[in-house]
């Protein structure tokens, strides 16, 4: 059973939160905005990384990168910092270049654990 849920986003997290809290269920759920990633990591177990742009046909695989990279680079910063024992799933594109920068960052921090990047 989940008792918490936090939800992290540059602007939409405290709406998108306010409508998941209305479902029948004892868990509480938090959304968090662009200068409180510190607060939504805190005591998290699992984290999804879906952040980012999708790929689309019109997109370069080059653009895909360097747009969802830095993203994802600043957040695995965060997680190694506020959460290092946390569980993290990367569902971002390109997915093999994401997971490859989540790695690096957390064995450059000494967080690097290998069953738990996913």
């Amino acid at each position: 059973m989940t008792h918490s849920l936090s939800l992290y986003d540059i602007s939409r997290a405290p709406g998108i939160a306010a409508n998941m809290s209305h479902v029948a269920t004892a868990g509480e759920v938090n959304g968090y905005i662009l200068e409180k990633l510190g607060n939504a990591l805190q005591g998290t177990k699992i984290v999804i990384i879906a952040a980012g742009v999708p790929q689309k046909p019109n997109i370069a695989w080059v653009d895909l990168f360097n747009t969802n990279v830095p993203i994802i680079r600043d957040l695995t910063q965060a997680i190694g910092e506020d959460t290092p024992e946390a569980h993290i799933l990367i569902t971002s594109d390109p997915v093999n270049s994401t997971i490859s920068i989540v790695t690096e960052v957390l064995k450059k921090a000494s967080k690097f654990n290998p069953a738990k990047v996913w």
